[in-house]
């Protein structure tokens, strides 16, 4: 019964990983060294990067990345303008707490959200009254029209400037 179990357990993860087409060494970089098994949780797509020297960017589920470069004798993770040689023991525990710090960043909201706020806030195009305005310091009523005084000419007709003899 074991047997079965352990069978299984061991399919259903190689169906899993099949998604990722990576070299082995890439995959068990990210599972065994950097801590990110299974590949699922963490790792969105491998994506092959044609640099030299090669490399595979590794896109993070919640939109972030950073790469895997190979080097003469080892393998070096890049996060932003960091580099880590995963040989080393103490870069790859920097190397394992960067990626945490891309895997806990929020995934940054798109601008426009605040213009729906505005617009609830406005009454947008619901069509709802308009609050009355404030009584004007003269006293008289401000939603009044205001008529153009007669000395000055309207927009729309031109001004007509006397001829000089």
């Amino acid at each position: 019964m074991k047997n079965i179990k352990n069978i299984i357990l061991e399919e259903l993860t190689r169906l899993t990983e099949r998604d990722y087409k990576a070299p082995p060494e890439i995959l068990d970089t990210l599972k065994d060294k950097l801590k990110m098994d299974p590949l699922i949780r963490y790792v969105d797509s491998l994506k092959a990067v044609n640099s030299i020297p090669p490399s595979y960017e590794v896109n993070l589920l919640n939109g972030q990345y950073f790469s895997i470069y190979y080097e003469d004798f080892s393998l070096m993770v890049k996060i932003g303008a960091k580099e880590y040689y995963v040989l080393d023991m103490d870069e790859r525990s920097e190397a394992i707490e960067d990626i945490n710090r891309l895997l806990t960043k929020r995934p940054v909201t798109p601008f426009a959200a605040p213009e729906e706020e505005a617009e609830e806030t406005t009454g947008g195009t619901t069509g709802g009254a308009t609050p009355p305005s404030p009584p004007s310091p003269g006293g008289g009523d401000s939603n009044v029209a205001m008529e153009p005084d007669e000395d000055e000419p309207e927009e729309d007709e031109p001004v007509e400037e006397p001829e000089e003899a």
